[in-house]
Protein backbone atom coordinates (compact mmCIF):
# COMPACT_ATOMS: atom_id res chain seq x y z
CA UNK A 1 0.00 0.00 0.00
CA UNK A 2 1.20 3.46 -1.06
CA UNK A 3 1.70 6.27 1.24
CA UNK A 4 -1.17 7.54 -0.51
CA UNK A 5 -3.37 5.18 -0.45
CA UNK A 6 -2.77 4.48 3.19
CA UNK A 7 -3.31 8.23 3.89
CA UNK A 8 -6.96 7.46 2.26
CA UNK A 9 -7.42 4.90 4.40
CA UNK A 10 -7.15 7.24 7.26
CA UNK A 11 -9.14 9.89 5.98
CA UNK A 12 -12.03 7.46 5.74
CA UNK A 13 -11.65 6.15 9.23
CA UNK A 14 -12.08 9.96 10.52
CA UNK A 15 -14.91 10.93 8.01
CA UNK A 16 -12.26 13.61 6.27
CA UNK A 17 -11.08 14.14 2.62
CA UNK A 18 -7.89 13.95 1.73
CA UNK A 19 -5.04 14.78 -0.63
CA UNK A 20 -1.41 15.87 -1.19
CA UNK A 21 0.52 18.24 -3.39
CA UNK A 22 3.79 19.88 -4.73
CA UNK A 23 5.52 22.37 -2.09
CA UNK A 24 6.76 24.48 -4.57
CA UNK A 25 5.58 28.38 -4.33
CA UNK A 26 1.92 29.75 -5.57
CA UNK A 27 3.17 31.64 -7.95
CA UNK A 28 -0.34 32.65 -9.94
CA UNK A 29 -1.39 33.60 -6.25
CA UNK A 30 1.46 35.42 -5.44
CA UNK A 31 0.75 37.50 -8.65
CA UNK A 32 -3.38 38.21 -7.86
CA UNK A 33 -2.23 38.96 -3.60
CA UNK A 34 -0.11 42.12 -4.80
CA UNK A 35 -1.63 45.00 -3.36
CA UNK A 36 -3.94 43.79 -1.62
CA UNK A 37 -5.49 43.51 1.80
CA UNK A 38 -6.21 40.46 2.86
CA UNK A 39 -8.88 40.37 5.92
CA UNK A 40 -7.38 38.50 9.44
CA UNK A 41 -4.15 37.49 7.76
CA UNK A 42 -1.42 38.38 9.33
CA UNK A 43 1.35 36.33 7.12
CA UNK A 44 2.94 39.07 4.64
CA UNK A 45 3.00 37.61 1.00
CA UNK A 46 6.30 35.73 0.47
CA UNK A 47 4.55 33.64 3.58
CA UNK A 48 1.23 33.34 2.30
CA UNK A 49 2.45 31.81 -1.51
CA UNK A 50 6.18 30.05 -0.62
CA UNK A 51 5.98 27.09 1.90
CA UNK A 52 9.43 27.17 1.99
CA UNK A 53 9.77 30.46 4.28
CA UNK A 54 8.01 28.79 6.74
CA UNK A 55 9.88 25.55 6.35
CA UNK A 56 12.89 25.44 4.92
CA UNK A 57 13.27 21.59 4.78
CA UNK A 58 9.14 21.11 3.14
CA UNK A 59 8.97 18.94 0.54
CA UNK A 60 4.80 18.21 -0.11
CA UNK A 61 1.62 19.13 1.26
CA UNK A 62 -1.19 17.24 2.61
CA UNK A 63 -4.68 18.98 2.69
CA UNK A 64 -7.70 17.91 4.46
CA UNK A 65 -11.16 18.62 4.31
CA UNK A 66 -13.76 18.41 7.52
CA UNK A 67 -17.93 18.20 6.15
CA UNK A 68 -19.86 20.46 8.47
CA UNK A 69 -23.04 20.47 5.75
CA UNK A 70 -25.71 20.49 8.59
CA UNK A 71 -28.68 21.99 8.69
CA UNK A 72 -30.29 23.13 11.92
CA UNK A 73 -33.96 22.40 12.62
CA UNK A 74 -35.95 25.67 13.00
CA UNK A 75 -36.41 26.95 16.50
CA UNK A 76 -40.17 28.31 16.56
CA UNK A 77 -40.76 29.43 20.65
CA UNK A 78 -41.63 32.84 19.90
CA UNK A 79 -38.48 34.56 20.66
CA UNK A 80 -36.52 36.51 18.82
CA UNK A 81 -34.01 34.52 17.57
CA UNK A 82 -30.53 35.15 15.09
CA UNK A 83 -28.59 33.17 13.22
CA UNK A 84 -24.79 31.64 13.47
CA UNK A 85 -23.37 29.79 10.69
CA UNK A 86 -23.90 25.59 10.79
CA UNK A 87 -19.52 25.81 10.78
CA UNK A 88 -19.76 27.43 13.88
CA UNK A 89 -22.18 25.48 16.10
CA UNK A 90 -20.55 23.68 18.53
CA UNK A 91 -17.09 22.02 19.33
CA UNK A 92 -14.74 24.73 17.23
CA UNK A 93 -13.63 23.40 13.90
CA UNK A 94 -9.81 24.52 14.24
CA UNK A 95 -9.62 22.33 17.58
CA UNK A 96 -11.70 19.58 15.28
CA UNK A 97 -9.34 19.75 12.44
CA UNK A 98 -6.01 19.40 14.32
CA UNK A 99 -7.11 16.88 15.87
CA UNK A 100 -7.75 15.33 12.40
CA UNK A 101 -4.07 16.46 11.35
CA UNK A 102 -2.81 15.09 14.58
CA UNK A 103 -3.79 11.47 13.37
CA UNK A 104 -2.25 11.57 9.90
CA UNK A 105 0.97 12.74 11.93
CA UNK A 106 0.63 10.34 14.78
CA UNK A 107 -0.04 7.11 12.06
CA UNK A 108 1.32 7.73 8.90
CA UNK A 109 4.40 10.95 9.80
CA UNK A 110 5.69 10.57 12.99
CA UNK A 111 9.45 9.93 11.99
CA UNK A 112 8.68 13.06 9.89
CA UNK A 113 9.29 16.74 10.64
CA UNK A 114 5.79 18.43 10.08
CA UNK A 115 3.55 21.52 10.86
CA UNK A 116 0.30 21.83 10.75
CA UNK A 117 -2.26 24.79 10.73
CA UNK A 118 -6.25 25.48 9.78
CA UNK A 119 -7.60 28.44 9.27
CA UNK A 120 -5.18 30.49 10.76
CA UNK A 121 -1.79 28.81 8.38
CA UNK A 122 0.51 30.88 6.81
CA UNK A 123 -0.72 29.43 3.48
CA UNK A 124 -3.64 30.38 1.94
CA UNK A 125 -5.86 27.35 2.69
CA UNK A 126 -8.11 27.40 -0.56
CA UNK A 127 -4.57 27.20 -3.01
CA UNK A 128 -3.38 24.52 -1.01
CA UNK A 129 -6.83 22.49 -1.32
CA UNK A 130 -6.92 23.02 -4.61
CA UNK A 131 -3.11 22.36 -5.31
CA UNK A 132 -3.93 19.08 -2.95
CA UNK A 133 -6.49 17.86 -5.62
CA UNK A 134 -9.20 17.95 -2.88
CA UNK A 135 -11.68 20.21 -5.67
CA UNK A 136 -11.73 22.86 -7.51
CA UNK A 137 -13.39 26.24 -7.06
CA UNK A 138 -16.56 27.52 -7.21
CA UNK A 139 -18.36 31.28 -8.23
CA UNK A 140 -18.48 31.60 -4.59
CA UNK A 141 -15.03 30.62 -4.41
CA UNK A 142 -15.51 27.60 -2.07
CA UNK A 143 -13.60 24.36 -2.76
CA UNK A 144 -16.30 22.07 -4.46
CA UNK A 145 -15.97 18.27 -3.77
CA UNK A 146 -17.14 15.43 -5.86
CA UNK A 147 -17.98 13.43 -3.02
CA UNK A 148 -19.27 16.19 -0.64
CA UNK A 149 -19.92 19.33 -1.81
CA UNK A 150 -18.32 22.34 -1.14
CA UNK A 151 -19.16 22.72 2.86
CA UNK A 152 -15.74 21.33 4.49
CA UNK A 153 -13.41 23.30 6.68
CA UNK A 154 -9.54 23.24 5.33
CA UNK A 155 -6.50 22.11 7.07
CA UNK A 156 -3.10 21.38 6.07
CA UNK A 157 0.33 20.37 6.72
CA UNK A 158 3.66 20.78 5.32
CA UNK A 159 6.22 17.88 5.40
CA UNK A 160 9.62 17.17 4.81
CA UNK A 161 8.94 14.00 2.57
CA UNK A 162 9.38 14.04 -0.89
CA UNK A 163 6.27 14.42 -3.15
CA UNK A 164 7.24 11.20 -5.16
CA UNK A 165 7.04 9.43 -2.23
CA UNK A 166 3.41 9.49 -1.72
CA UNK A 167 2.73 8.20 -5.13
CA UNK A 168 -0.28 10.51 -5.62
CA UNK A 169 -2.05 10.07 -8.99
CA UNK A 170 -2.07 12.72 -11.02
CA UNK A 171 -4.51 15.66 -10.29
CA UNK A 172 -7.26 15.82 -13.32
CA UNK A 173 -7.71 18.44 -15.28
CA UNK A 174 -9.89 21.04 -13.38
CA UNK A 175 -13.42 21.44 -14.79
CA UNK A 176 -15.94 24.49 -14.77
CA UNK A 177 -18.54 22.64 -12.35
CA UNK A 178 -20.58 26.23 -12.03
CA UNK A 179 -20.77 26.83 -15.51
CA UNK A 180 -24.24 29.01 -16.55
CA UNK A 181 -25.02 28.81 -12.39
CA UNK A 182 -25.50 32.11 -10.70
CA UNK A 183 -27.62 30.87 -7.38
CA UNK A 184 -24.84 31.67 -5.21
CA UNK A 185 -24.06 35.36 -6.68
CA UNK A 186 -27.79 36.26 -6.74
CA UNK A 187 -28.52 34.93 -3.19
CA UNK A 188 -25.65 36.58 -1.63
CA UNK A 189 -27.20 39.44 0.85
CA UNK A 190 -23.92 42.01 0.61
CA UNK A 191 -23.44 41.20 -3.55
CA UNK A 192 -19.86 40.18 -2.76
CA UNK A 193 -19.29 37.79 -5.51
CA UNK A 194 -18.60 39.82 -8.21
CA UNK A 195 -16.30 38.37 -11.74
CA UNK A 196 -14.41 35.48 -9.86
CA UNK A 197 -13.82 37.71 -6.36
CA UNK A 198 -14.84 37.88 -3.63
CA UNK A 199 -15.43 41.73 -1.90
CA UNK A 200 -14.33 40.84 1.40
CA UNK A 201 -16.01 44.23 2.82
CA UNK A 202 -19.28 43.72 1.30
CA UNK A 203 -19.51 39.86 2.52
CA UNK A 204 -22.00 39.05 5.74
CA UNK A 205 -19.89 36.73 7.07
CA UNK A 206 -16.64 39.49 7.52
CA UNK A 207 -19.10 41.94 8.41
CA UNK A 208 -20.39 40.11 11.56
CA UNK A 209 -17.30 39.37 12.45
CA UNK A 210 -15.33 43.01 11.80
CA UNK A 211 -15.08 45.29 14.81
CA UNK A 212 -16.01 49.01 14.76
CA UNK A 213 -19.34 50.81 14.34
CA UNK A 214 -21.17 49.41 10.92
CA UNK A 215 -22.82 51.64 8.55
CA UNK A 216 -26.47 51.52 7.92
CA UNK A 217 -25.74 49.47 4.51
CA UNK A 218 -24.05 47.01 6.31
CA UNK A 219 -26.55 46.79 8.78
CA UNK A 220 -29.44 46.13 6.75
CA UNK A 221 -27.44 43.59 4.95
CA UNK A 222 -26.81 41.46 7.68
CA UNK A 223 -30.70 40.60 7.89
CA UNK A 224 -30.49 38.49 11.29
CA UNK A 225 -27.19 37.19 10.73
CA UNK A 226 -25.38 37.10 14.62
CA UNK A 227 -22.14 35.45 13.25
CA UNK A 228 -20.83 34.21 9.89
CA UNK A 229 -22.76 33.34 6.80
CA UNK A 230 -23.84 30.29 4.81
CA UNK A 231 -26.29 31.42 1.93
CA UNK A 232 -24.26 31.60 -0.92
CA UNK A 233 -23.24 27.70 0.38
CA UNK A 234 -26.78 26.78 0.86
CA UNK A 235 -28.07 27.50 -2.60
CA UNK A 236 -25.21 25.93 -4.04
CA UNK A 237 -26.42 22.93 -5.86
CA UNK A 238 -23.24 20.78 -4.97
CA UNK A 239 -24.18 21.05 -1.13
CA UNK A 240 -28.23 19.18 -1.55
CA UNK A 241 -26.89 16.37 0.52
CA UNK A 242 -27.28 17.62 3.97
CA UNK A 243 -27.56 16.34 7.60
CA UNK A 244 -30.49 17.72 9.78
CA UNK A 245 -29.13 18.38 13.54
CA UNK A 246 -31.34 20.40 16.48
CA UNK A 247 -29.13 23.09 18.20
CA UNK A 248 -30.80 26.12 20.09
CA UNK A 249 -27.35 27.78 19.87
CA UNK A 250 -27.52 27.64 16.02
CA UNK A 251 -30.68 30.47 16.41
CA UNK A 252 -29.41 32.61 19.76
CA UNK A 253 -31.85 33.96 21.47
CA UNK A 254 -30.98 37.58 21.13
CA UNK A 255 -32.55 38.76 24.46
CA UNK A 256 -30.51 36.20 26.35
CA UNK A 257 -27.29 37.03 24.36
CA UNK A 258 -27.74 40.58 25.20
CA UNK A 259 -28.16 39.99 29.15
CA UNK A 260 -25.26 37.19 29.23
CA UNK A 261 -22.77 37.73 31.52
CA UNK A 262 -18.85 37.27 30.79
CA UNK A 263 -18.88 33.57 32.41
CA UNK A 264 -22.65 32.75 30.73
CA UNK A 265 -20.42 33.60 27.49
CA UNK A 266 -17.30 31.80 27.91
CA UNK A 267 -19.54 28.93 29.37
CA UNK A 268 -21.66 29.11 25.82
CA UNK A 269 -19.52 30.22 23.26
CA UNK A 270 -15.61 30.42 24.19
CA UNK A 271 -15.70 26.59 22.43
CA UNK A 272 -16.83 27.78 19.53
CA UNK A 273 -15.99 29.29 16.32
CA UNK A 274 -18.13 32.01 17.03
CA UNK A 275 -16.53 32.93 20.25
CA UNK A 276 -13.75 34.15 18.72
CA UNK A 277 -14.44 37.72 18.11
CA UNK A 278 -15.64 38.38 22.09
CA UNK A 279 -19.27 38.64 23.82
CA UNK A 280 -19.24 42.39 22.66
CA UNK A 281 -19.47 42.05 18.23
CA UNK A 282 -22.37 39.02 18.92
CA UNK A 283 -24.14 41.57 21.42
CA UNK A 284 -23.66 44.24 18.66
CA UNK A 285 -24.86 41.77 16.23
CA UNK A 286 -27.72 41.15 17.66
CA UNK A 287 -29.21 44.23 18.12
CA UNK A 288 -28.67 44.80 14.32
CA UNK A 289 -30.85 41.62 14.17
CA UNK A 290 -33.68 42.83 16.29
CA UNK A 291 -33.75 46.30 14.07
CA UNK A 292 -33.70 43.63 11.04
CA UNK A 293 -36.72 41.79 12.68
CA UNK A 294 -38.44 44.74 13.72
CA UNK A 295 -38.97 43.23 17.24
CA UNK A 296 -40.98 45.93 19.14
CA UNK A 297 -41.49 43.89 21.87
CA UNK A 298 -37.95 44.32 22.45
CA UNK A 299 -37.94 48.15 22.47
CA UNK A 300 -37.00 49.02 26.20
CA UNK A 301 -34.26 46.26 26.49
CA UNK A 302 -32.72 48.48 23.46
CA UNK A 303 -33.24 52.05 24.61
CA UNK A 304 -30.86 51.03 27.27
CA UNK A 305 -28.10 50.17 25.04
CA UNK A 306 -28.75 53.53 23.23
CA UNK A 307 -26.59 55.09 26.45
CA UNK A 308 -23.90 52.14 26.07
CA UNK A 309 -20.30 53.23 26.49
CA UNK A 310 -19.02 51.54 23.70
CA UNK A 311 -19.60 53.22 20.31
CA UNK A 312 -20.26 50.33 18.38
CA UNK A 313 -22.88 48.87 20.92
CA UNK A 314 -24.73 52.53 21.08
CA UNK A 315 -24.52 52.91 16.87
CA UNK A 316 -26.34 49.08 17.01
CA UNK A 317 -28.92 49.87 18.95
CA UNK A 318 -29.85 53.38 17.88
CA UNK A 319 -29.78 51.51 14.22
CA UNK A 320 -31.94 48.56 15.38
CA UNK A 321 -34.77 51.69 17.36
CA UNK A 322 -34.84 53.22 13.79
CA UNK A 323 -35.63 50.31 11.79
CA UNK A 324 -38.43 49.63 14.76
CA UNK A 325 -39.80 53.14 14.15
CA UNK A 326 -39.64 52.75 10.06
CA UNK A 327 -43.05 52.71 8.95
Amino acid sequence: MTMYERLQVIAKAENIIAGVGRAEPFYELKERLKGRIVPFVSSSLEERTEPSVTMAEVRSLVAVGLPYNVVYDNIDDGKYRGVISAGAVGEDYHRIVMRKLEVIRNELLKDSSVMMYTDTGPLADREVALRCGLGVCGKNLSIINDDIGGMFFIGYMLTDIDYEKWNSPVPSEKKDKCKDCRKCISACPGNALENGKCLYKKCISYITQKKGVLSREECAAMGIQIYGCDICQRVCPYNKDFTRAYSQYAYPDTEELLTMTNRDFDRVYRHTAAGWRGKRILQRNALIALGNMKAVKMKDTIEKFTKDDREDIRAAAEYALEKIEED
